[in-house]
């Protein structure tokens, strides 16, 4: 029998000290701790990006509903809200829902209105465009034709935890604030919220740019002016 494999079988025998295995503990504890983080981030931006599919798929239904109306889209005072007018074109409930929005827990049920189903989203009420028309207004239906810049207008928005608006006024704005502008990123000024587009775009903005320096939620040259 030669040396060397007399010391291997010695070596291989003994097992692991008691220093060898905290060590190797310790080597896995640093591991995992540079690794959760990461894994965390990595969750989140999931979230996120499913949550702008969401929008998109919803945009993508409005904009079936629009052919489907001629050209118009769903009424801001009807007795169905857009959830439920826009339905036959998405179905699953589960997409009125941000995964990061954190008061919500499952959709409504399939059987019921989806203007009574959980919903992280409102819609543009295009109140602006409204009231220009000669008051009242029985039935604000808005005409896409309207919209002059349909990639920079936005459909779609995240309202805030807790709100149950249906749409974003702008009459009210100032005095009434659901919009939800940093459930993305961070939070504060330093997150950011999703959007979908009147061309059927959807896309993360930062902070406040959905109002400034252009309101992308107006339609009109005042509307678009930064409230």
């Amino acid at each position: 029998m030669n040396s060397w494999n007399f010391h291997r079988r010695g070596r291989s025998g003994r097992g692991f000290t008691l220093i060898e295995l905290l060590l190797v503990i310790a080597i896995i504890a640093i591991l995992a701790a540079m690794l959760l983080p990461a894994l965390a981030r990595s969750k989140k931006s999931a979230r996120t990006i499913l949550c702008l599919n969401n929008l998109k798929q919803l945009a993508l239904a409005t904009g079936m509903y629009v052919i489907d109306n001629e050209s118009y889209f769903p009424s801001s005072n009807s007795p169905d809200k857009w959830p439920q007018s826009v339905r036959p074109d998405y179905q699953n409930l589960h997409l009125l829902v941000c995964p990061e929005d954190t008061s919500i827990n499952g959709a409504g049920s399939a059987n019921l209105s989806a203007d009574l189903a959980p919903r992280s989203f409102l819609i543009n009420g295009w109140t602006d465009y409204f009231d220009l028309l000669p008051q009242p207004v029985p039935f604000e239906i808005m005409p896409e034709s309207v919209i002059e810049q349909p990639s920079e207008t936005i459909l779609l928005g995240e309202k805030q935890e807790g709100q149950g608006d249906f749409l974003m006024d702008l009459r009210t704005y100032n005095q009434d604030t659901v919009l939800e502008q940093s459930r993305h990123g961070g939070a504060g000024a330093s997150g950011g919220a999703n959007y979908a587009f009147a061309d059927g775009s959807a896309r993360l903005l930062a902070f406040g740019k959905c109002l400034s320096p252009v309101n992308l939620w107006g339609v009109t040259p005042d509307g678009r002016k930064n409230p």
